[in-house]
C-alpha cells in the first residue's frame, strides 16, 4: 500500500495486472477443457474481459452464463491435490437447465438472489471486440444502492441467471417472477436463526440463498436488536443480523464479516440499515468502537469493484480509441492508522475519477518526479470543483469526468482551509 503522503501511482502495477491476467486465463483455458471433456461440444465463448463463458444452447442462442471469478478462487484457494475437483464444479453450474423451460415447469424453482451492484453493472459495459446479437445475460433491480436482486432458476445441482429474453418468452414482467421467487424463497425460509453473540444473529441454511433472506422481514425480525435492523452478507452462505443502536453486536458482526469476506467466494463487505425508504449502506459514529472494522470492510469491497470497472472501462476505451484515462482506486493508511482511498488528478489528462476520500493533484509540466501540487479532501473538492466533476451516467461505481485543472488560487485557497488539506 502507499505510503501517507506519497502518490499511489504504482510503477508495478502493470507486471502485477498482467501476470493475474495469465493466470486468469490460464484457468479458463482449463475450465473449457473440462467442460469438452464432461461432453459440451456446442462453441463455448470465453469472454476474458467479463471473465465469463457463454455456453448457446440447441438452436445457437445464449443459453448458460458461467461466472468464473468465484470459481477461480475457490481453485486458487484449493491445496494442489484438490484442484482438479475444484476445476470439476463448472461441469455442475454448465449442466443448468437451459431454454426451452416452460413456466409451468420453472415456476417452483425461481429463486431471488442478492449480489453486489458491480457483479451485474460491469456486464452492460460493452465489448466492441465481441458485438453478441444476445440481450444483456441477467435482468437485475439495484437493493439498498450497493447491492442488486435477480431471480434464478434453482434446480438443486445448479443456477441460471435470468435475462429479458426469458421473461419475454413467459410473457411475465421482472416484478411478477420476483413476487414468485420470493414465496418459493419464503417457503424454505421456517428454520430459526442462530444466536453467535448478544444481538447478533446468523443464517443456517447453507443453500447459497441466506443472504437473499435479507428481502424477508420474517426472517429480519426473527432477531431482535437494539435500533433497526442492520445486515451484513460477506458470504452468499451467510446473512449477520444486529441493531444500528448495539456497539458490541455492530463490532462483532463486523468481526465475523471480515473473516467470511477474505474467504473464497466473498461477496460484499458493505453492513446495510433497514430505514422507511429501505435498506441503506451503514456506517455508525466514527466514535464507536465498531466504525473502524465496518468502514474497513466497506472500503475493500470499493477497491474489489472499481478495480473490476477499471479494467474493463480502460479495454472499452481503448476500442473506441479514447484518449481517457480511468484512475486507479488506491488505498493506503493514514497517520491514525485509518484506511483511505486515493486517486490521481493529473493537469492535462482527461481522467475518469473513482469517488475517494483525497485527490493527488499532479502537474505533469513539472515533471515525472515531482510532488504532488496538493492533496485534498474529496469533500473539498466537490465543493469547490463540482462544475469541473462530471458524473458519468450509467456507470456504477461511480466515477467522474475531471475537467480542466484547479488554479494556484484554488490551490492557495485550500492550503488554507485546514479541513480541506491532507498533505500540507
Amino acid at each position: 500500500m502507499p505510503t501517507q503522503g506519497a502518490s499511489p501511482a504504482s510503477p508495478g502495477d502493470g507486471g502485477r495486472a498482467a501476470a493475474l491476467q495469465q493466470d486468469k486465463d490460464e484457468y479458463a483455458r482449463k475450465a473449457l477443457e473440462t467442460l469438452r471433456a464432461a461432453g459440451f461440444t456446442d462453441p463455448l465463448t470465453y469472454d476474458p474481459e467479463r471473465f465469463l463463458i457463454q455456453i448457446p444452447d440447441a438452436k445457437g442462442q445464449q443459453a448458460q452464463t458461467i461466472f468464473l471469478g468465484n470459481l477461480y478462487e475457490e481453485y486458487r484457494a484449493a491445496p494442489p491435490e484438490q484442484r482438479d475437483r475444484a476445476l470439476q464444479r463448472i461441469t455442475v453450474l454448465g449442466r443448468a437447465p437451459g431454454s426451452p423451460i416452460s413456466y409451468t415447469s420453472a415456476r417452483s424453482s425461481l429463486v431471488p438472489v442478492v449480489r453486489p451492484r458491480a457483479y451485474f453493472a460491469l456486464l452492460e459495459i460493452p465489448d466492441l471486440n465481441n458485438l453478441s446479437p444476445f440481450p444483456r445475460p441477467v435482468e437485475w433491480r439495484p437493493l439498498g444502492e450497493v447491492l442488486a436482486v435477480a431471480i434464478v432458476l434453482d434446480t438443486g445441482d445448479a443456477m441460471k441467471y435470468l435475462g429479458q429474453e426469458q421473461f419475454r418468452e413467459w410473457g411475465i414482467t421482472f416484478d411478477e417472477a420476483l413476487g414468485v421467487a420470493m414465496e418459493n424463497l419464503r417457503s424454505q425460509s421456517s428454520e430459526p436463526l442462530i444466536p453467535v453473540a448478544p444481538g447478533v444473529c446468523a443464517s443456517g441454511w447453507r443453500d447459497s440463498h441466506d443472504v437473499s433472506r435479507m428481502l424477508l422481514d420474517e426472517v429480519v425480525r426473527r432477531c431482535k436488536v437494539r435500533g433497526d435492523p442492520v445486515v451484513f452478507v460477506p458470504q452468499r452462505d451467510l446473512l449477520l443480523i444486529t441493531g444500528s443502536e448495539d456497539e458490541e453486536g455492530l463490532l462483532r458482526a463486523a468481526e465475523l464479516a471480515q473473516k467470511a469476506f477474505q474467504a473464497p467466494r466473498p461477496l460484499d463487505g458493505h453492513a446495510l440499515r433497514r430505514t422507511l425508504q429501505g435498506w441503506r449502506p451503514f456506517l455508525p459514529s466514527p466514535y464507536g468502537k465498531a466504525w473502524l472494522a465496518m468502514r474497513k470492510l466497506a472500503v475493500y469491497s470499493q477497491a474489489r469493484d472499481y478495480t473490476d470497472q477499471r479494467d474493463l472501462l480502460r479495454q472499452h476505451h481503448e476500442q473506441l480509441g479514447l484518449d481517457l484515462f480511468t484512475a486507479d482506486f488506491v488505498l493506503a493508511d493514514d497517520e491514525q492508522g485509518h484506511i483511505i482511498s486515493q486517486a490521481v488528478w493529473v493537469r492535462g489528462v482527461d481522467t475518469l475519477l473513482p469517488r475517494v476520500d483525497r485527490i493527488f493533484f499532479m502537474d505533469s509540466e513539472l515533471g515525472p518526479e515531482a510532488p504532488p501540487v496538493a492533496v485534498v479532501r474529496w469533500e473539498a473538492v466537490e465543493r469547490d470543483m463540482g462544475a469541473r466533476l462530471l458524473p458519468m451516467e450509467g456507470d456504477y461505481p461511480v466515477r467522474y469526468r475531471a475537467q480542466g485543472f484547479p488554479s494556484p488560487e484554488q490551490f492557495a485557497r485550500w492550503k488554507k482551509d485546514p479541513k480541506a488539506m491532507d498533505v500540507p
